[in-house]
């Protein structure tokens, strides 16, 4: 951040652990930080690890909670949502149909 960085991220998402809530924390105060030292808002993206809808939850939760509701959007906050893409996909099905589609009904890249 300080040498520019307009965003950090927890990892590539290619190695477990990837991103964890107690990481992310961390990486979120230190934001918290930055900006109240700065002015100047940096983006986060926690990577990997955050595979369904409940989860994604927990991090928009910490988020506010930490930053506040400036950092609820894609400009400074995203996820890796290869797998939690699918997860939103079946949650949509079951609102629609009343019933979980299987996995397998969705691409898997």
């Amino acid at each position: 951040m300080a040498a520019g960085a307009d965003f950090i991220k927890t990892s590539t998402g290619k190695v477990q652990p990837a991103a964890t809530l107690p990481v992310t924390l961390v990486m979120l105060e230190a934001i918290q930080d930055y900006h109240d030292r700065t002015g100047r808002m940096v983006g986060m993206k926690p990577a990997g690890g955050i595979s369904d809808a409940k989860t994604a939850i927990h991090y928009l939760v910490m988020l506010k909670e930490t930053l506040g509701k400036a950092w609820l959007t894609n400009e400074w906050f995203r996820f890796g949502v290869s797998s939690l893409t699918n997860d939103l996909l079946m949650q949509i099905r079951k609102q629609q149909t009343g019933r979980y589609q299987s996995a397998d009904y969705f691409t898997k890249d």
